[in-house]
Protein backbone atom coordinates (compact mmCIF):
# COMPACT_ATOMS: atom_id res chain seq x y z
CA UNK A 1 0.00 0.00 0.00
CA UNK A 2 1.29 3.57 -0.96
CA UNK A 3 -0.25 4.68 2.27
CA UNK A 4 -0.08 2.08 5.14
CA UNK A 5 3.27 0.40 4.30
CA UNK A 6 4.65 -2.24 7.10
CA UNK A 7 8.53 -3.48 6.83
CA UNK A 8 9.34 -6.48 8.81
CA UNK A 9 13.01 -8.19 8.50
CA UNK A 10 13.88 -11.16 9.66
CA UNK A 11 17.51 -12.20 8.99
CA UNK A 12 18.69 -15.96 7.69
CA UNK A 13 21.74 -16.81 9.81
CA UNK A 14 24.19 -19.99 9.52
CA UNK A 15 23.46 -22.42 12.58
CA UNK A 16 25.91 -21.66 14.89
CA UNK A 17 26.15 -17.85 14.43
CA UNK A 18 23.96 -16.67 16.82
CA UNK A 19 26.96 -14.36 18.57
CA UNK A 20 27.68 -12.99 15.10
CA UNK A 21 27.18 -9.09 15.57
CA UNK A 22 23.68 -7.62 14.41
CA UNK A 23 23.02 -4.51 12.41
CA UNK A 24 22.29 -2.17 15.34
CA UNK A 25 18.68 -1.89 16.71
CA UNK A 26 17.67 -5.38 15.01
CA UNK A 27 18.74 -9.19 14.72
CA UNK A 28 19.83 -9.20 11.41
CA UNK A 29 23.61 -10.16 10.51
CA UNK A 30 25.49 -7.15 10.21
CA UNK A 31 26.94 -7.76 6.63
CA UNK A 32 27.49 -5.51 3.71
CA UNK A 33 24.89 -6.68 2.01
CA UNK A 34 22.34 -6.64 4.67
CA UNK A 35 22.97 -3.16 4.90
CA UNK A 36 23.24 -2.00 1.62
CA UNK A 37 19.21 -3.56 1.51
CA UNK A 38 18.12 -1.95 4.58
CA UNK A 39 19.36 1.24 3.22
CA UNK A 40 17.17 1.37 0.10
CA UNK A 41 13.98 0.69 2.54
CA UNK A 42 15.23 3.85 4.82
CA UNK A 43 15.45 5.97 1.56
CA UNK A 44 12.49 4.74 0.61
CA UNK A 45 10.59 5.44 4.36
CA UNK A 46 12.57 8.89 5.03
CA UNK A 47 11.65 9.94 0.91
CA UNK A 48 7.91 9.16 2.09
CA UNK A 49 7.85 10.73 5.09
CA UNK A 50 9.58 13.95 3.15
CA UNK A 51 6.65 13.47 0.83
CA UNK A 52 9.19 13.26 -2.14
CA UNK A 53 7.54 11.45 -4.59
CA UNK A 54 10.36 11.31 -6.99
CA UNK A 55 12.57 9.97 -3.99
CA UNK A 56 10.48 7.24 -3.42
CA UNK A 57 9.85 6.30 -7.06
CA UNK A 58 13.99 6.22 -6.95
CA UNK A 59 13.81 3.44 -5.03
CA UNK A 60 11.46 1.23 -7.12
CA UNK A 61 12.91 -0.92 -10.21
CA UNK A 62 11.36 -0.60 -13.50
CA UNK A 63 10.08 -3.62 -13.13
CA UNK A 64 8.09 -3.48 -9.80
CA UNK A 65 4.30 -5.02 -9.68
CA UNK A 66 2.25 -4.89 -6.50
CA UNK A 67 -1.33 -6.51 -6.18
CA UNK A 68 -2.02 -4.51 -2.95
CA UNK A 69 -2.56 -7.80 -1.38
CA UNK A 70 -5.49 -8.15 -3.07
CA UNK A 71 -7.18 -10.70 -5.96
CA UNK A 72 -8.72 -7.87 -7.76
CA UNK A 73 -6.24 -6.76 -10.68
CA UNK A 74 -8.04 -2.90 -10.40
CA UNK A 75 -5.87 -2.06 -7.48
CA UNK A 76 -2.64 -3.24 -8.91
CA UNK A 77 0.08 -0.79 -9.43
CA UNK A 78 2.61 -0.96 -12.26
CA UNK A 79 6.05 1.38 -12.24
CA UNK A 80 4.61 3.11 -15.08
CA UNK A 81 1.31 4.07 -12.54
CA UNK A 82 3.56 4.53 -9.80
CA UNK A 83 4.71 7.97 -10.06
CA UNK A 84 1.29 9.72 -10.55
CA UNK A 85 -0.23 7.81 -7.66
CA UNK A 86 2.34 8.73 -5.49
CA UNK A 87 2.82 12.12 -6.56
CA UNK A 88 -1.53 12.26 -6.03
CA UNK A 89 -1.51 10.88 -2.58
CA UNK A 90 1.59 12.75 -1.16
CA UNK A 91 -0.14 16.01 -2.33
CA UNK A 92 -2.56 14.86 0.01
CA UNK A 93 -0.61 14.20 2.95
CA UNK A 94 -0.56 16.78 5.65
CA UNK A 95 1.68 15.46 8.29
CA UNK A 96 3.19 11.60 8.73
CA UNK A 97 4.97 9.45 11.20
CA UNK A 98 6.15 6.42 9.78
CA UNK A 99 8.94 3.89 11.40
CA UNK A 100 10.05 0.54 10.34
CA UNK A 101 11.05 -1.98 12.79
CA UNK A 102 13.61 -4.37 10.57
CA UNK A 103 12.36 -7.91 11.57
CA UNK A 104 14.34 -10.09 8.61
CA UNK A 105 16.29 -10.24 5.28
CA UNK A 106 16.50 -12.98 3.08
CA UNK A 107 18.73 -12.77 0.46
CA UNK A 108 18.66 -15.71 -2.54
CA UNK A 109 21.28 -15.12 -6.16
CA UNK A 110 19.57 -11.32 -7.12
CA UNK A 111 16.51 -11.20 -5.49
CA UNK A 112 15.95 -10.16 -1.97
CA UNK A 113 12.95 -10.27 0.74
CA UNK A 114 12.91 -7.73 4.24
CA UNK A 115 10.20 -8.49 6.24
CA UNK A 116 8.98 -5.68 8.64
CA UNK A 117 6.96 -4.17 11.38
CA UNK A 118 5.47 -0.85 10.37
CA UNK A 119 3.99 1.70 12.42
CA UNK A 120 2.46 4.68 10.75
CA UNK A 121 0.12 7.61 10.89
CA UNK A 122 -1.22 10.07 8.37
CA UNK A 123 -3.60 13.35 8.55
CA UNK A 124 -4.68 13.14 4.81
CA UNK A 125 -5.77 16.95 3.12
CA UNK A 126 -9.67 16.86 2.01
CA UNK A 127 -10.23 16.60 -1.97
CA UNK A 128 -11.68 19.58 -3.01
CA UNK A 129 -13.39 19.50 -6.73
CA UNK A 130 -11.60 22.37 -8.86
CA UNK A 131 -14.65 23.42 -10.55
CA UNK A 132 -17.63 23.79 -7.70
CA UNK A 133 -14.95 24.07 -5.05
CA UNK A 134 -17.04 21.20 -3.11
CA UNK A 135 -15.68 19.12 -0.57
CA UNK A 136 -15.40 15.64 -2.07
CA UNK A 137 -13.30 13.82 0.55
CA UNK A 138 -13.22 15.21 3.63
CA UNK A 139 -10.13 15.67 5.50
CA UNK A 140 -9.03 12.04 7.46
CA UNK A 141 -6.53 10.14 10.02
CA UNK A 142 -5.06 7.01 9.43
CA UNK A 143 -2.92 5.15 11.40
CA UNK A 144 -1.57 1.64 10.18
CA UNK A 145 0.35 -0.90 12.21
CA UNK A 146 1.06 -4.10 10.41
CA UNK A 147 4.22 -6.49 9.24
CA UNK A 148 4.98 -6.23 5.62
CA UNK A 149 7.16 -7.65 3.14
CA UNK A 150 9.44 -5.78 0.37
CA UNK A 151 10.90 -7.29 -2.53
CA UNK A 152 14.08 -6.46 -3.80
CA UNK A 153 15.94 -6.64 -6.85
CA UNK A 154 20.08 -6.41 -7.39
CA UNK A 155 20.23 -4.33 -10.26
CA UNK A 156 23.75 -3.84 -11.44
CA UNK A 157 25.50 -2.72 -7.88
CA UNK A 158 22.66 -1.67 -6.16
CA UNK A 159 18.87 -3.18 -4.89
CA UNK A 160 15.86 -1.84 -6.13
CA UNK A 161 12.10 -2.26 -4.88
CA UNK A 162 10.04 -4.79 -6.93
CA UNK A 163 7.16 -5.06 -4.54
CA UNK A 164 6.07 -3.93 -1.45
CA UNK A 165 5.88 0.35 -1.31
Amino acid sequence: MLFACGLGLVAVSAPGCKDAPTIPGTEIPDTDENREILRVIERYRTAFVRRDAAGVLATAHPTYYDTAGTDDPGDDVEYELLGPILRERLSQVESIRFTVDYLEVNIVDDRAVVKAWIDASFRLSPIVDGDSGMTRVESQHARKQDHAMFELLRDGNSWRITRGL
